[in-house]
């Protein structure tokens, strides 16, 4: 992936310290400006989901949420990777893999990034949340096991 180049991985924990600081940072840095309130814009029914990280789940980031009034999905401790953003990954990866000459640095990375996924068709976005049901439907029928997802 292009972003292992710069020491970036989407799948590797975004902080690698001890201590409560990432649980503050994901608060800080992901939940307050970005999640939220996009959360509470789409109104009462949006739900919140995310994986079972440390910071993710850190009494932080668990208290933030209650406070904030925010619906969170319950996520099993060892589900399989249902989320789709795992897909969007992987095609934002096939994106910026495609230009030429690939970036030098990490803030010509960053631009790539961001102007790669703000060219992302619509349509994928749309797939992606459809086929939520037939994900769940299908790691219920492998009774949490194996799905081509």
């Amino acid at each position: 992936m292009v972003l292992g180049a710069f020491s970036l991985h989407h799948r590797t924990p975004l902080f690698h310290v001890q201590g409560n600081l990432p649980g503050l940072r994901y608060r800080d840095e992901i939940l307050r400006p970005l999640a939220v309130p996009t959360l509470q814009q789409m109104g009462p029914q949006a739900v919140h989901q995310d994986d079972n990280a440390r910071p993710h789940r850190a009494r932080v980031v668990n208290d933030f949420l209650q406070q904030s009034g925010v619906n969170r999905m319950e996520w099993p401790a060892c589900s399989p990777d249902l989320n789709p953003i795992e897909n969007l990954w992987d095609e934002l990866d096939r994106k910026v893999r495609s230009n030429l000459p690939p970036p030098g640095v990490v803030q010509h990375l960053y631009q790539m990034l961001q102007a790669e996924w703000q060219a992302l068709p619509q349509r994928i976005f749309t797939t992606l949340v459809n086929s939520m049901r037939t994900r769940c439907v299908e790691c219920q029928n492998s009774q949490g096991g194996y799905t081509h997802y």
